[in-house]
């Protein structure tokens, strides 16, 4: 009896259907800090910078390590944080349309890839 294996093939890189935006002017990071504690990827973590509230405010420190859990979302009382549609987040992003303050780690990161290249 012969036993044959299947070749292991990779699993496809997963396009995540929605965006991370954080509302920094909301946040009140270093006071709050649930979004951080309850995020199971360590995603999150409290930026060296004040906001207007003179909060340290949230900030992405591993996105790539985000899954769309929504836990974030769910527990930040102030609603500085959520999850928005990919595209319309890029819409915006790419037409300069944002909040001052309001970040999108994700397409931020994206940007800076393609102007690091040219």
């Amino acid at each position: 009896m012969a036993s044959v294996r299947k070749p292991i093939t990779p699993k496809p890189v997963r396009m995540r259907d929605k965006v991370l935006v954080m509302l920094e002017e909301r946040c009140k990071g270093d006071q709050c800090q649930l979004c951080v504690s309850f995020c199971p990827k360590n995603v999150l973590c409290l930026t060296d910078k004040y906001n207007r509230k003179g909060y340290h405010p949230v900030t992405a420190c591993d996105i790539d390590a985000c899954t769309n859990c929504q836990f974030c979302e769910l527990i930040c009382p102030d609603m500085a944080i959520y999850l928005a549609d990919r595209d319309e987040a890029e819409k915006v992003f790419k037409s300069h349309g944002l909040e001052e303050g309001t970040k999108i780690p994700e397409l931020e990161n994206d940007a800076a890839k393609e102007g690091g290249t040219d």
